[in-house]
């Protein structure tokens, strides 16, 4: 076995063999300020009147609303005059009617209250709602003329229990607490619910469950919301149907990490990971995760996993990779997956300056996270050994959560991105074809044509690579245009060829944006 350098006391060998890897488990007890949420968050459950409002705690992926919502549920708990009732809603996509099992969430509950009557009480809502399920899946069909009086009767008797009852149950509830007791319900994973299941639930909170006594909380993603209802109800404001339904909007700020700390907050016993991490990681850490993870709890726990298996996987070939080299690559392949593969596609083309697209200033936050991660002499050499790691943890099909969003409309916004990508790749590729360019068969995605050999076009996952052929036979980087942005420029090169020849021998950096984003 080879022991690690970060073992110098010669430790257990099994023991030292383990690597240790974080878990994306809801904290109950979060830090970076998540404290003071939590206080203001559950004062305003236990106080609000009347108690008939709901909370909705609103944050991307990965943004810590599970957490808030933990730690709000640990507060709760140590006051008498609330009972707080968790449901993951996520565990109960499945079934039918959605209402059902969080209704019968609350039966098991109520107990905890030691009153019998609200307990008898929650039953017979419980029932109410099962028999209004029954009732309206069950085929009913009433002809007036034919209707004789009973049967008439048994008719409204049905429709008495299936809209009236469960409201009139619930309400029974509510008066049984009084005005000194509430039940608050944490809604957790809504989010991960299909769309219908989503808005299913919200209407059972607003039709049958908005009674006095009941508070709710609901952690979600608001984007998520919005779209749900928007497929429900195509012609319906899904801010509006939102505005209505919550009292109290809550959106999780972004984290504010402190430099020395933050992994120390962030990550339950770290200390236990820092044996198999270089003494600078903490430095490191900090600017990928403030620099290109927007400071996102589960994206900064990835990036940590991530190291931590790749600085594994170096230590068994006996490399010593740069740290923060290292660390600047797998944080440009979490935020910004596409700009990687362009990056690999060039340092695999021994572009002598492949880190030099990264600096585009159409997009700042990408040329601030290369400037402090990547430096000028960089050269395709230094990167090759590196980008065969980090190649190994990486995302497929160029997916990242924050051009994607997992659980947002920033899903559309991608799916859009994609598309316009696709159309003026084709695009660009029918040009080629009509000026006589054709493919490489050496160098695959490129194209040369026969009167230009020292040139060729290379396309990448968001941009296109207009480059030379060196002294040295090596080619390397004179133009990169984005497909989305400059897509006008590179057209105008494949069909002038004397422009082609000026601005790839020169490498002036270009910024022609089309009218289109």
């Amino acid at each position: 076995m080879i022991r690690s350098s970060a073992d110098p006391k010669g430790t257990d060998p099994q023991m030292s063999e383990l690597l240790p890897i974080i878990g994306d488990t809801p904290s109950a007890k979060p830090g970076l300020g998540f404290k003071s949420y939590t206080a203001a968050l559950a004062s305003a459950i236990r106080g609000g009147q009347p108690a008939q409002f709901t909370i909705g705690i609103y944050g991307a992926w990965g943004s810590g609303k599970s957490s808030l919502l933990n730690a709000i549920g640990r507060e709760l708990e140590r006051h008498d005059d609330v009972l707080q009732v968790t449901f993951d809603a996520w565990r109960y996509e499945r079934a039918d009617h959605i209402i059902v099992p969080l209704l019968h969430r609350l039966h098991t509950a109520i107990p905890k209250l030691g009153d019998k009557t609200i307990t008898e009480k929650v039953r017979r809502a419980l029932m109410s709602v099962v028999r209004s399920v029954t009732f309206q899946l069950g085929p009913v069909s009433v002809d007036p003329s034919k209707a004789v009086n009973s049967n008439e009767q048994d008719y409204l008797a049905g429709l008495d229990a299936a809209y009236a009852q469960p409201y009139a149950d619930m309400r029974a509830i509510g008066e049984a607490l009084g005005d000194r007791r509430r039940v608050a319900v944490l809604i957790d994973d809504l989010d991960r619910c299909s769309p219908h299941k989503v808005v299913s639930l919200l209407e059972a909170i607003n039709l049958v469950m908005d009674v006095p006594g009941f508070v709710f909380v609901l952690a979600l993603d608001y984007d998520v919301l919005v779209k749900a209802v928007s497929d429900r109800y195509p012609y319906a404001s899904g801010h509006v149907f939102i505005e209505k339904m919550v009292q109290v909007p809550f959106r999780v700020p972004r984290l504010d990490l402190p430099p020395t700390s933050f992994l120390h907050e962030l990550i339950p016993g770290w200390e236990r990971y820092t044996a198999a991490l270089p003494s600078s990681f903490s430095n490191i850490a900090y600017d990928v995760a403030t620099l290109a993870l927007e400071a996102n709890p589960r994206q900064v726990k990835r990036f940590v996993n991530s190291l931590l298996v790749l600085l594994r996987v170096a230590e068994e070939r006996l490399t010593r990779p740069d740290p923060r080299l290292l660390a600047g690559l797998v944080g440009l392949q979490l935020r910004w997956p596409a700009e990687y593969q362009d990056l690999a596609t060039a340092v695999y083309a021994d572009d002598s300056n492949p880190t030099d697209p990264l600096l585009n200033e159409q997009q700042p936050e990408l040329a601030k996270y290369a400037r402090g991660f990547f430096e000028p002499g960089h050269t395709a050499d230094d990167l090759k050994v590196l980008l065969q790691l980090t190649e190994s943890v990486g995302s497929p099909d160029s997916y990242s959560p924050y051009e994607a969003g997992e659980y947002s409309s920033g899903l559309q916004q991608s799916a859009a991105k994609h598309e316009l990508r696709e159309h003026r790749y084709h695009e660009l590729l029918a040009a080629l074809q009509q000026n006589g360019f054709h493919e490489s068969s050496r160098w695959g995605d490129s194209y040369q044509h026969n009167d230009l050999p020292n040139y060729r076009v290379k396309f990448g996952t968001t941009a296109v690579r207009f480059e030379v052929k060196g002294g040295d036979g090596q080619w390397k980087l004179g133009v990169s245009l984005s497909l989305s942005r400059e897509s006008k420029k590179a057209l105008e090169l494949i069909f002038d060829r004397d422009a082609l020849r000026t601005a790839v021998d020169r490498g002036v950096t270009l910024s022609y944006p089309d009218t289109v984003e």
